[in-house]
Parts: C-alpha cells; structure tokens; sequence
C-alpha cells in the first residue's frame, strides 16, 4: 500500500465502495458489514457522485475507488468530485489492478492507493487509519 497524509479532513461517517466488478463489490460488503461499519456501493464513478451528492456535504466518507470502471472510470470521478469544494472533505483510496497504474493515480486527489489483490488486513488498517 502506498500512503499519502491522512491528518486533514473530517473523520468519515461511511463507507462507499465503488467497482464494477460484482465480485469485489461483495467481498468489501461482507467484510465491512461483519466489522459493522456503514457501507454504500456504486458500480460506477456516476453512480458515486450521485450517492454523494444525495448525501449533502454533511456526511464524509471514506471511499475505495476502482481506476478502472465503464459510464465514468476513477479518473473522471476524481475530477468531477474536485469541482465541488463541499465534497473534497472525502478521503479516497485508490484500488489497482496494475502498479502502472500508481504514476497515473498519483496525479490525482487521492488519500492511498492500494493495489489488488488486497487483504481483509489491508481493508481494516486503512479503515483504522481513517475512521479512528
């Protein structure tokens, strides 16, 4: 995993998990969901803003984000979401599938990356770290 500042920022409330793939989708489910914190799911960045947006600026959430997704991909969710300063208080965790993807990823507002395949340890130390 590679981190970036974690200080700034408001403690999140939520979790959302945003991939497209069904698979990924459901392990993070059953692992938060045992642990018993908050989680929402988008298949797509569009689907994320759009969960954001309904939730106001008064919910922060800490958000696992796929690169690379149809409709609009990580990148462009990342971009979208800049252009709104009432939601720039999430901390995003970027999700890789490849380590050529970190220069790219480093480009944009991100908290951490990190790379698949991932542990449940992994998920737990970077929820630790944020929603502690």
């Amino acid at each position: 995993m590679y981190a970036k500042d974690t200080s700034g920022g408001p403690i999140p409330q939520k979790i959302l998990v945003v991939d497209d793939e069904a698979v990924i989708r459901d392990m993070m489910v059953d692992i938060l969901d045992m642990e018993g914190y908050p989680v929402e799911l988008a298949r797509n960045g569009r689907e994320a803003l759009d969960i954001l947006s309904g939730a106001g600026t008064q919910t922060s959430y800490l958000i696992f984000l796929d690169l690379m997704m149809p409709v609009l991909n990580g990148y462009e969710f990342c971009q979208e979401l800049s252009q709104h300063p009432a939601q720039r208080q999430q901390h995003i965790v970027i999700i890789m599938s490849a380590l050529d993807q970190l220069a790219k990823a480093t480009n944009i507002q991100a908290d951490q990356t990190m790379p698949k395949p991932f542990t449940v340890d992994d998920i737990m130390h970077i929820i630790q770290t944020y929603m502690s």
